[in-house]
């Protein structure tokens, strides 16, 4: 067996593949079955004992970025469409026909690990669950293996071609690659949320649905509970016997543990605060309970990679399409408070209601965006150009999902899911394509890989 020195020891090297995918989560499934599709030996490392990142671990539903901006026009088909279908046929979701008229995807996060182990599966991906990516081995500037910890110990994966998909651009920051991190004013990246369910309540009508809204808000109000906003009887799920919402907030970064450790407390015990409330003082609510809260918090940004362009908040309100467009993005400069603050403030936009009180609207409101301006053009898209997916100084590596080269407000677009699930197909049909002929991914021919896409079923 082969090994790779470190000072006190050896690490064997337990794979060797054409494509390395570094994360399981929608940039990254995505990568590896795409790759592995196109025939190349492909290995996917993944932390959690299952695939989907945080449309399994994060409960975030629904699926966003499937339509052109405030149409039914599908700009994003091939694996997504796929995966819409399979989760239909176990009654995880909509049929892909009727997800068109819908704002989002809405899906159950159960069916949706058995599709990806299944798709994975039949393409041949080679899969590391419960493993973590703990360092990079460089050979010049190139990446030759990835340092993963398990319950095997410090092993190596070498590889022709690699994909960061972990979300925070850890492979390449440990490989040395500049990036940047969340925005420019003072680094800080969108907070973070988790998803949570709730059980055992007495159905409301719409009308007491908003009541309690109201209620929730004028609490809120008074400082006793911490979300950015009040739906708490939403279900953005599939199914509806459970509530399924996204109103918890923490201020922090998912590249520090420290951060991370604090988010989960934090959300954990604004979650039970209000259900105690509920059940000491709604009806209702009287015998609700937890059915579930994500395994983990949910960043929206942290690091991004530099790469010869960054996609914009410009690109994303201007509908910008570029020659070398390998996915479409319809999600708007969706940029949650980076300081944490919670209701009435939700998003990061000169109309915040902190106003100056905000070191960055004092120093940054006459550049700041306003809501009306945050959306792309009526019926149209913004392209994600491959540019945004090769990171300067280090020649093997491809970024995919929510590390890609964007700017703070062109990420706020390009981080939903839809959008990440179709950069991870064109990022593991490029991986594929360039260790196929002994290239780099900079070197691969763009028109070919729009071209391969295309008959893949990908919109481009």
């Amino acid at each position: 067996m082969r090994t790779i020195t470190e000072p006190s020891r050896q690490i064997p090297v337990v794979d060797e593949a054409d494509v390395v995918v570094c994360g399981g989560g929608p940039g990254g499934f995505s990568a590896a079955i795409a790759a592995a599709r196109q025939g190349a030996r492909t290995v996917l490392i993944e932390r959690y004992g299952f695939m989907g990142g945080l449309a399994t671990a994060g409960l975030v539903a629904p699926i966003l970025g499937h339509t052109a901006s405030e149409s039914n026009t599908p700009i994003v088909e091939g694996l997504l469409r796929e995966i819409t279908e399979r989760l239909h046929a176990l009654d995880g979701t909509l049929a892909w026909e009727e997800t068109l008229t819908r704002w989002g995807i809405e899906f159950d996060a159960e069916p949706m690990k058995i599709v990806l182990d299944e798709m994975a599966c039949e393409a041949g991906v080679e899969l590391l669950l419960h493993t973590y990516v703990s360092d990079v081995v460089m050979d010049g500037d190139k990446i030759s293996a990835i340092l993963v910890e398990n319950k095997s110990g410090r092993q190596a994966v070498a590889g022709k071609v690699f994909i960061d998909a972990t979300g925070d651009a850890d492979v390449a920051y440990r490989a040395g690659a500049p990036t940047t991190h969340g925005r420019a004013f003072d680094q800080r990246p969108e907070s973070m949320g988790s998803f949570f369910h709730l059980a055992g309540y007495e159905p409301v009508d719409a009308e007491r649905a908003k009541e309690l809204s109201d209620w929730l808000c004028s609490e809120m109000d008074k400082g006793r509970f911490h979300f950015y906003q009040p739906h708490f009887t939403g279900n953005n799920a599939y199914h509806k016997d459970h509530t399924a919402t996204n109103m918890t907030r923490f201020a922090g970064n998912s590249d520090v543990a420290a951060d991370m450790t604090r988010a989960e407390l934090s959300i954990r015990r604004d979650v039970w605060e209000l259900v105690r409330y509920l059940r000491a003082n709604v009806p209702e609510f009287a015998r609700c309970y937890v059915q579930q809260t994500s395994p983990q918090v949910g960043p929206r940004e942290s690091r991004q990679i530099v790469g010869p362009y960054a996609l914009t908040g410009h690109d994303v309100h201007n509908g910008t399409k570029f020659d070398d467009a390998i996915a479409r993005g319809s999600w708007w400069i969706d940029i949650h408070c980076p300081r944490g603050e919670t209701w009435p403030v939700h998003l990061c936009v000169v109309e915040c209601p902190k106003g100056a009180d905000c070191p960055y609207w004092a120093a940054e409101h006459e550049h700041m965006w306003s809501r009306k301006d945050l959306y792309p053009p009526q019926d149209d898209w913004y392209d994600i150009p491959y540019r945004c997916l090769l990171p300067i100084g280090v020649s093997n590596l491809l970024s995919s999902g929510r590390c890609i080269s964007a700017t703070h407000e062109g990420m706020a677009g390009a981080r939903v899911m839809g959008t990440c699930i179709a950069i991870g197909q064109a990022a593991g049909t490029a991986a594929a394509l360039a260790a196929g002929s002994n290239v780099l991914p900079a070197q691969v021919d763009v028109q070919q890989l729009r071209a391969v896409l295309r008959e893949n079923g990908q919109l481009v």
